[in-house]
């Protein structure tokens, strides 16, 4: 290759790397320069491709520990609580080799002198188009994240994982890429583009493609030969093996199932030996042979260009140099390539490392990464690596070991240390910014080579097999030294990093950042939370969750001072528990609690200590802390009951409320289909009614519910079963007045006995009568009607109150048979009728919400038998609307058949017998028949025909209205006779 110009050599693109000239030295940069170029080799070597990230937002970055953190402010949080905190000072001394970091190298072999450093993988020479191998670190829904070279981090989008020609035969849904990649998998992955980070200055984001239509762009059949090992994609599934895509449309590829182990998906990453390659049908053939594959090398080929070479491609090489922190070598005949320190056959290289390699000497090698516009070649010889496989981690962040072994000192830059882990002892690196709190002049004189050291692992470097570390004693000291060491209900010191709309961020000792959320940065919600929270302020919070290193803590004050015992885990909760949550969401029936680690449970409102008909809203707000009490809890189903109620009335052994009690109760509200109410003086503070029990009879019962209004206070209930905390109750009159013979097992009934129940269900062959609790009957088809023919399924309906004759008792099976025929159950008690008028005016005063006392005493003008007198208001079809002058929200209704042949005009005055009238319609059934007219007026017939109506009356409302008028009209005219 020509060399540059020294125009070109002055060039101030800094994205393009450094080259060493056997013609031309480079200037020696500026000192600051210099320094800071040193300062970032050694950084370099710290940094670590595991760090937290909140929010994560689908975006990385790459530089050392702060890399992570877009969102959370420019400092380092290794830098801010383990560096040197003397400004001014060098860490460590200058070097002159700085310059020289990329130390490119040429494919053509290299001319004059050879650089004296390895090149290696930053984020100044990291370029788009660069090759690189890796290993996947993270596996998310809808990204990637590479581990690559020299701890940087990439990230690969969905649709960069696979080429377009199977998108568009995969469903990239969220489990997706966790289908077909998993973690610790090798990579060849190219550099699309690196992006300035907006949100912080300075750092930079790499996005990465998987796509072996890029990786593979130069490929053609005529390249691939017998041996080679190939990548490709899962294209489909046949039934001897898998058609393969290599990324280019030139050639495909085949894999035989024999000898393939493991699921495979269409999309899929897979590695082959190209067993065959049919020229003709332009298929390569590929075996699945995995000890071939690790030991297959890359074989010579006549005018090989630096474009063929893909990141894990292994090679025989030479050594042609040693330098000064790695190794020169030469392969494929063309191409030149270096190995840097952490990339050596032994891991643990000592200070003679050098001595180890000769040149000329043959080593196995596998391609790191190729920078095609600079020609450079990274090789590595790492035994891991060149076996295929990703180098095991045995290590975790913020592990402390208190023996490792110092295998190397760099000096003025840091420590090589051999850490005791198990099953296998991983090499770690201290950097000397790392080391101790004060500046270390000579670290070669303070460290030797066989010392033990105490060391707490920073970070990790998943493809080198690399951990970083650091010595100093405020790092091994630190309770909090990565998000694995945060725990829910920590109570801790942070500072204000930033503050924003959504929240602040914070930074906890030991580099941890966290999130407190805007609805936790008071106790009541704060307008400015600038004013409160300024940066650079420390402030107290408590811990509310950790999850996916994603950290939220709390500054509400009650919450950080609470000594009450806090909820983290549904596992353990238990029964009476009182402790502190926020309220995260109201609702007309309850409020949903959050307590830590992203619990939650449920608090209904009649545990809300509310009023009857009280709103919710009204009384508690959302973000609000509160005190609760813990009901009960279902951990398998993630369900937590709690009462706002903390001390829960105490209830004497002869106020218990057992199934048959009668109880007393006020509404709390009604809902479509039935009443809730608070129960007054018991054990249970609430209890539902079914509409079906709000009355006996049906259509009663539906206009109860329509009148009912919050407060409304039920004297009597009856309790008919328990549904957890909750009673079930009736408010039928024919099974409160017979509560104490209702059976509540089948011990208490007797054969032939007449007991009163309610229709639960009803089947074509018969109808279900339930009692007290799930005490049940059943009534066949031929004991439910006294007619055969009757259609029960018309005849009855569910929640109907019935009397029941017990027919049979099965003591054996638990099955009782009742029959429902009027022969077998009949009583003369008229009470059942009774209760319909008594229902009837209980829902016309509820009709009202302001009644006064004349409008509910306006039947008393219109007793059944007496005349009246009214104005024609609207004559209709079928009868006269008549209107009265006092009242004017009640109707009188005169059918055509009660006319009796007078004819009326509209606004014309009438007098009419009353027959009848519907309190809650206010509505007044008339006559104009003379024969009812002419005996009202004799009064002593009147009076003894008003009391034998008055005494008769209530059987009437048993019967239609047809059967009401011909019952009336025959009573009188055998009264009209008698007097």
């Amino acid at each position: 290759m020509a060399p540059r110009s020294e125009k070109s050599q002055k060039s101030k693109n800094n994205d393009k790397p450094k080259i060493d000239k056997a013609s031309k030295k480079i200037s020696k940069p500026k000192r600051e320069q210099s320094s800071a170029s040193v300062k970032s080799e050694s950084l370099a070597l710290q940094l670590e491709d595991e760090v937290p990230d909140f929010p994560r937002g689908g975006e990385f970055s790459v530089k050392r520990i702060s890399k992570d953190y877009e969102k959370f402010g420019d400092e380092d949080p290794s830098k801010n609580f383990w560096k040197n905190k003397k400004k001014g000072k060098k860490v460590f001394g200058k070097s002159e080799d700085a310059e020289s970091d990329f130390g490119l190298l040429f494919g053509a072999g290299i001319t004059g002198k050879l650089p004296r450093r390895v090149n290696r993988v930053t984020l100044k020479n990291l370029t788009p188009g660069m090759k690189l191998w890796g290993v996947l670190a993270e596996v998310n829904n809808k990204d990637l994240v590479v581990s690559l070279p020299g701890g940087l981090r990439g990230i690969v989008n969905a649709s960069d994982a696979l080429d377009p020609i199977l998108n568009d035969k995969t469903e990239i849904g969220e489990s997706f890429l966790s289908s077909v990649f998993s973690v610790g998998q090798l990579v060849s992955c190219i550099v699309l583009r690196l992006d300035d980070d907006k949100k912080e200055k300075g750092h930079r984001k790499v996005w990465l493609s998987l796509r072996l239509s890029l990786l593979h762009k130069n490929f053609n059949l005529d390249v691939v030969q017998e041996g080679m090992v190939l990548a490709a994609y899962v294209k489909s599934i046949e039934d001897h093996g898998f058609i393969l895509h290599f990324g280019l449309p030139s050639f495909t590829g085949f894999l035989p199932k024999e000898g393939w182990n493991g699921e495979v998906r269409i999309g899929q990453h897979v590695q082959g030996l190209v067993k065959s390659v049919d020229k003709a049908h332009k298929v390569v053939y590929l075996s699945p042979n995995s000890d071939k594959m690790s030991n297959s090398v890359m074989k010579d080929l006549k005018g090989m260009s630096i474009d063929l070479l893909v990141p894990g491609m292994m090679v025989n090489a030479r050594v042609k140099s040693i330098l000064e922190n790695g190794v020169m070598l030469s392969f494929l005949t063309y191409f030149t390539g270096t190995v840097d320190l952490f990339h050596l056959q032994n891991i643990y290289p000592a200070a003679s490392w050098k001595d180890k390699y000769i040149e000329s000497q043959k080593v196995v090698c596998r391609i790191l990464f190729i920078d095609p516009s600079s020609r450079a070649v990274g090789l590595t010889l790492n035994p891991h690596l060149v076996q295929n496989k990703a180098p095991p981690s045995h290590v975790k962040i913020g592990d402390i070991y208190e023996n490792s072994k110092v295998v190397r000192v760099d000096k003025g830059s840091g420590l090589l240390l051999e850490v005791p882990s198990i099953p296998e002892s991983t090499p770690a690196f201290v950097s000397i910014s790392d080391i101790a709190e004060e500046e270390i002049q000579k670290l070669e004189k303070k460290y030797k080579e066989g010392n033990h050291v105490r060391v707490r692992i920073l970070g990790l470097r998943h493809l080198e097999g690399l951990a970083t570390g650091v010595l100093k004693a405020s790092a091994l000291e630190e309770a909090v030294f990565t998000h694995s060491d945060v725990k829910p209900g920590m109570v801790l010191k942070a500072k204000i990093l930033s503050v924003d709309s959504f929240g602040a961020i914070v930074q906890i000792p030991g580099g941890v950042k966290a999130l407190c959320p805007l609805r936790h940065m008071s106790e009541l919600e704060i307008a400015k939370p600038g004013k409160k929270f300024q940066v650079g302020a420390e402030l107290v919070f408590r811990v509310l969750g950790c999850k996916s290193k994603r950290v939220t803590v709390t500054h509400k004050k009650t919450l950080v001072k609470s000594k009450l015992e806090i909820i983290s885990s549904f596992v353990d909760v238990t029964d009476g528990l009182i402790t502190h949550g926020w309220i995260t969401k109201i609702e007309d029936h309850g409020c949903f609690v959050r307590f830590y680690n992203g619990v939650q449970g449920f608090a209904p409102r009649s545990e809300l200590g509310l009023e009857p008909g009280g709103d919710p809203g009204a009384v508690y707000n959302v973000g609000q802390v509160v005190k609760c009490r813990v009901i009960s809890s279902i951990p398998a189903s993630r369900r937590i009951n709690l009462s706002l109620i903390i001390k829960p009335t105490r209830v004497s052994e002869d106020d218990v409320v057992t199934l048959g009690s009668i109880v007393s109760g006020i509404v709390d509200r009604v809902t479509s289909n039935a009443v809730v109410v608070y129960i007054n003086s018991s054990g249970f503070s609430r209890g539902t009614i079914s509409m079906e029990h709000l009355a006996d009879h049906h259509g009663q019962a539906t206009l109860m519910k329509s009148v009912l209004k919050p407060g409304y206070n039920f004297d009597q209930l009856l309790v008919i079963d328990f549904k957890g905390n909750n009673m079930i109750l009736s408010a039928k009159s024919s099974l409160i007045k017979y509560a104490q013979q209702i059976p509540a097992d089948i011990s208490q009934m007797h054969p032939n006995s007449v007991v009163h129940g309610y229709i639960c269900n009803i089947i074509e062959t018969g109808c279900f009568v339930r009692f007290l609790g799930q005490l049940t009957g059943f009534s066949p088809r031929n004991k439910a009607a006294d007619d055969q023919k009757t259609n029960i399924l018309e005849a009855y309906f569910i929640g109907q109150s019935v009397c029941c004759n017990v027919a049979n008792i099965n003591g054996e099976t638990g099955r009782v048979t009742v029959s429902l025929k009027q022969t077998s159950c009949s009583s003369a008690d008229a009470s059942f009728i009774n209760e319909y008028f008594l229902m009837d005016e209980k829902i016309a005063k509820l009709q009202y919400k302001s009644p006064s006392e004349s409008d509910l005493k306006w039947d008393e003008k219109f007793n059944i038998g007496t005349v009246t007198e009214g104005r024609v208001e609207e004559i209709k079809d079928v009868g006269i609307v008549v209107c009265f002058e006092k009242y004017n929200d009640v109707f009188g209704f005169i059918t055509n058949y009660q006319l009796g042949g007078t004819v009326v005009e509209k606004g014309s005055l009438v007098e009419a017998f009353v027959l009848d009238f519907a309190k809650a319609e206010r509505l007044v059934d008339l006559t104009l028949k003379p024969e009812f007219i002419d005996i009202s007026r004799e009064r002593s017939s009147m009076s003894h025909t008003k009391k034998k109506v008055e005494h008769l009356f209530p059987a009437w409302h048993h019967m239609s209205w047809s059967c009401i008028f011909n019952y009336t009209l025959h009573f009188l005219t055998v009264a009209a006779l008698q007097f």
